[in-house]
């Protein structure tokens, strides 16, 4: 199984031109982070622990309560989806290190940061090392991070530490003039990190001469099921789509799985080899049960689902499918509508992470740039995924006969990691057609 994912922010100023130069890679200087006050959270009501057991429990809960929210607002398109909460969560949080005032409180509130800047920071930095563990030999998982700023900007030393011993996010220094020279040179990097899954994040046009700063991240899962289906039970069966049989190729197992039935839906979670990550999948009972059932998605009910997850024997059906975004999803209409427009906004506060003379050269967010890619197959899942922030001027077997999973109608799927709950990639497949 394969998932890649990325994403960018692009933060802009109001004005100026600049002259080109080559891009030359640089490393910004120590170490602090803001601490901003958070109101109550205004959709899922998850709030991080304030002292919390697993270091990167603040992080965690942030991808399940954003998450929730997130995947109920992009409910509405139609066809299959995939994000990534993990990448979008690590791409914002580097944001938010240079976010002040109500800017942040925004923020804070919208992505369920918590109170604690530092707390956050040092959570995802706990979670990042995780994911990039250099010792894992069970499966691949690399999640990378850059920034992409403008050369001769002022770059708040804060800032530049938080990221780069946090985050892991070296600063590159580059022209955005030609823009289209500095997307390529961008999009290259987003497809070397996703082994070329996602090789356009910055659409024609999402640079010009007024972005200042890039902050992207990416994201490569490439693991095998613990168990694999075997691929001579393969067969072709009808997966219905809008009531409508349509052939897909279905693959078979019967093995020891978590499985509970909850909520008008069955839940099925399969473990990856090392048992660190895992893909679970809710399916409804009605063929055309999704849409209510996303409708009421919560943090609260993605933990209440897999804390009742009970090991049994269960004969699976499940289709093989593939789902990729033909145009990078642009987040910023959403995360308004979500309860944060200042970032987005002339006057929004970014003064943490440049503090301009010029007012006209303060940042705020231009758009946010999302793609994902998953491949669920026999032996088990890739995936990728991709953010980008462009900010520019003004993710015990029971006796009883095996259980029976039919996943042969709309369902919904996450991949999590198991320790902390963090979530990298959600999603639904309503019809796992090519």
């Amino acid at each position: 199984m394969r998932l890649p994912i990325t994403l960018a922010l692009l933060l802009s100023a109001c004005g100026s031109q600049e002259t080109a130069i080559d891009p030359t890679p640089a490393e910004a200087p120590v170490d602090t982070a803001p601490t901003e006050e958070s109101t109550a959270q205004d959709e899922s009501e998850e709030t991080p622990a304030t002292s919390p057991a697993e270091p990167s429990a603040v992080f965690a809960a942030s991808t399940r309560a954003f998450g929730a929210d997130l995947y109920r607002r992009l409910r509405s398109r139609e066809g299959n989806l995939v994000v990534s909460p993990g990448s979008i969560d690590i791409a914002f949080a580097m944001t938010f290190a240079g976010a002040r005032g109500e800017t942040a409180a925004q923020m804070a509130r919208v992505f369920h940061f918590g109170q604690d800047g530092d707390a956050l920071h040092a959570a995802a930095q706990a979670q990042l090392a995780r994911w990039n563990d250099p010792d894992r030999d069970t499966y691949e998982l690399r999640v990378a991070n850059r920034i992409f700023a403008k050369q001769g900007m002022d770059i708040q030393p804060d800032f530049a530490a938080i990221t780069r011993e946090r985050y892991g996010a070296p600063m590159e220094l580059i022209s955005f003039s030609p823009p289209e020279a500095a997307r390529a040179h961008i999009n290259r990097w987003v497809a070397e990190q996703t082994r070329e899954r996602i090789d356009e994040l910055l659409p024609s046009g999402a640079l010009d001469a007024t972005t200042r700063m890039v902050l992207t991240n990416a994201v490569y899962f490439l693991g095998n099921w613990k168990t694999q289906f075997p691929e001579d039970a393969t067969r072709e069966e009808p997966f219905y789509v809008n009531g409508e049989g349509v052939p897909a190729r279905t693959m078979h197992l019967t093995h020891s799985f978590g499985f509970a039935h909850r909520d008008g839906a069955q839940l099925l979670e399969m473990p990856y080899v090392g048992d660190a990550l895992s893909m679970v999948i809710v399916l409804p009972d009605a063929q055309d049960g999704l849409p209510a059932l996303e409708e009421g998605l919560t943090a609260e009910q993605l933990a209440q689902w897999t804390s009742d997850l009970e090991e049994q024997p269960v004969t699976v059906s499940l289709p093989r499918f593939r789902l990729e975004m033909d145009e990078p999803l642009e987040l910023k209409e959403t995360l308004r509508a979500m309860g944060m427009p200042l970032p987005f906004q002339a006057d929004a506060d970014f003064s943490g992470m440049s503090a301009p003379s010029d007012p006209d050269e303060r940042l705020s967010i231009d758009e946010a740039y999302h793609m994902a890619f998953i491949e669920v197959t026999e032996a088990g899942t890739e995936a990728a995924a991709a953010t980008a922030v462009v900010m520019g001027r003004g993710a015990g077997p029971a006796a009883a006969p095996p259980t029976r999973f039919t996943a042969d109608h709309p369902f919904l799927f996450l991949i999590r990691d198991t320790q902390t709950g963090s979530i990298l990639f959600m999603g639904r497949v309503n019809d796992p057609r090519p």
